[in-house]
């Protein structure tokens, strides 16, 4: 089903199973990669491959700004002293962008999300890392419309699919 080998050089539609990364974000919050996610594009000597998790639909109300960014309380860690909060980052529009090119070219790959409980629809709306600003320092999150191609404040709380991306190319697994 999945695979984890040191080469990481994962093809096309391939279920691959990374194991647990983390960055920090700050001292309560962290950035997570984990778990399952499928190889859309395989990498080549000019090009990283990448890999995308589909973490289903989320509304607004469960999206808080974390240092400028958007951040949604996945995983939590109960420590002695305070609590530790991961989330799938948010990938940037020019990212998602990408993804959704890939994914509305080759129609099987939606085939095989499917198939891996992972359901997605490329002319959704889906939530991004690129935030509006509200008053001076406010930032907002903002979701793309495929279907349109418009960005859009959150103002409403309608769901929008979350996805994430990670990057490989010959041992290196990243953001």
């Amino acid at each position: 089903m999945g695979s984890e080998s040191d080469n990481k050089n994962w093809k096309l539609g391939e279920v691959v199973l990374l194991p647990r990364k983390t960055t920090q974000s700050n001292k309560k919050y962290e950035y997570l990669m984990a778990s399952r996610y499928i190889c859309i594009r395989e990498a080549t000597a000019g090009q990283r491959g990448i890999l995308l998790k589909v973490l289903g639909k989320t509304t607004r109300e469960n999206i808080i700004m974390q240092g400028g960014q958007p951040f949604c309380k996945d995983e939590k860690y109960e420590g002695l002293y305070s609590d530790t909060y991961f989330s799938y980052r948010f990938p940037s529009v020019k990212e998602l962008k990408e993804v959704l090119d890939i994914l509305k070219k080759g129609e099987s790959l939606v085939e095989i999300f499917e198939k891996a409980k992972m359901h997605i629809n490329p002319n959704s709306t889906f939530w991004v890392s690129d935030t509006a600003s509200r008053l001076l320092f406010l930032k907002e999150p903002q979701y793309y419309d495929a279907s349109h191609g418009k960005l859009t404040a959150a103002s409403d709380n309608e769901p929008h699919y979350r996805l994430t991306i990670a990057y490989f190319y010959k041992s290196n697994v990243s953001w």
